[in-house]
């Protein structure tokens, strides 16, 4: 099989609560870290990025033990590498700070790549890719099309801190690809907008700055009624499984909610059926939790991976899991071999 992961790389600042501080490359280097623990022999990944000259040689460092990596796909940015600094309170949530920007993907870059069985795009910043871009892949590529939401829900104030919001014309966004995943934050972003949308008669967009003094909890509006009639926020099993149901009503056959430590719920259309089948996967039990930096990508590779090769939702649920159960006990990029017992 050979897989695309379309995502900018970052250099992260990690800080530790205890005063433990990490630096190394992160982005979608966590998605190809994983993928190339899991890939078979003969296998590729190819990561689809643009990174600066100051730490091309560090990505080769780190992928040159990693042989199903082939990272021809991966341009030299001019504007540098992007750089987060990411912190840790003592409730375990992230406060991410982008110090440095560089611009998207172009088409041009990610054209070659199309006939690939898989493309697994991965909004690290949140304007990786435009969405013409994104219509250009659409209309070209020939294998799935993997959505990891993330920060496309997540823009940036002018002092680079990371932005709630639900995206302009984000229902164009979901319906473009076969799988779309997301976390319970996200979820209810999305839901929450397609209840402004529908007391409004237009998109709904919200604002709340991801910074220290909003770190101790979710934030971000609730889901509410307008989006597959959802009545209340999403909280209970049946909240999101209604949520993933209006997910896929716009196109995608998948949707994913990773809900962190309560587990995953997928949704999922078949053909023939007339309403989509859920799968509620519980939490696998984690020893230590280390650093959730990652998780979310672990997961992905790990559902493209036996996606691929299945074809089957709970499959692919319950092994993205145990990837990202693995990825949570890791501090910064996993180091190579650390997924090799996790396929069964």
């Amino acid at each position: 099989m050979r897989i695309g992961i379309i995502g900018l790389i970052n250099h992260d600042t990690i800080y530790m609560t205890g005063g433990r501080q990490i630096q190394d490359l992160g982005g979608i280097l966590y998605n190809t870290t994983v993928m190339a623990d899991l890939v078979g022999n003969g296998d590729r990944v190819y990561p689809i990025s643009r990174i600066g000259a100051d730490c091309y040689d560090d990505l080769r460092r780190i992928l040159a033990s990693r042989p199903g990596v082939d990272i021809s796909g991966v341009a030299l940015a001019k504007e540098g590498t992007s750089r987060n600094q990411i912190r840790y309170d003592e409730t375990m949530e992230k406060v991410e700070q982008l110090t440095n920007r560089v611009g998207p993907i172009t088409f041009e870059q990610i054209e070659p790549f199309l006939d690939l069985d898989a493309l697994l795009v991965n909004f690290i910043v949140g304007d990786d890719i435009t969405l013409e871009t994104m219509e250009a892949i659409r209309a070209g590529a020939s294998g799935l099309l993997y959505l990891d939401v993330h920060n496309l829900c997540l823009g940036i104030d002018a002092e680079g801190y990371r932005r709630r919001r639900a995206p302009e014309e984000w229902q164009r966004w979901i319906a473009m690809f076969d799988v779309v995943q997301m976390n319970e934050v996200e979820a209810r972003l999305l839901a929450g907008a397609g209840a402004e949308a529908a007391a409004s008669g237009g998109p709904g967009e919200s604002g709340e700055p991801v910074r220290p003094s909003a770190a101790g909890g979710p934030g971000g509006p609730d889901g509410r009624d307008g989006l597959g009639g959802l009545g209340g926020p999403l909280e209970a099993e049946d909240d999101f499984i209604a949520f993933g149901r209006s997910i896929t009503a716009l196109g995608p056959a998948v949707c994913i909610t990773t809900r962190g430590g309560l587990g995953p719920i997928t949704v999922y259309r078949e053909d023939g059926d007339n309403e989509a089948a859920a799968c509620v996967v519980p939490s696998a039990p984690v020893r230590e939790v280390v650093d959730t930096t990652g998780c979310g990508d672990a997961f992905a590779a790990g559902f493209v991976i036996e996606y691929l090769t299945s074809k089957d939702p709970d499959r692919a649920t319950r092994l993205a899991n145990r990837v990202a159960s693995v990825n949570c006990t890791v501090a910064g990029l996993p180091k190579r071999g650390t997924f090799d017992d996790v396929r069964i």
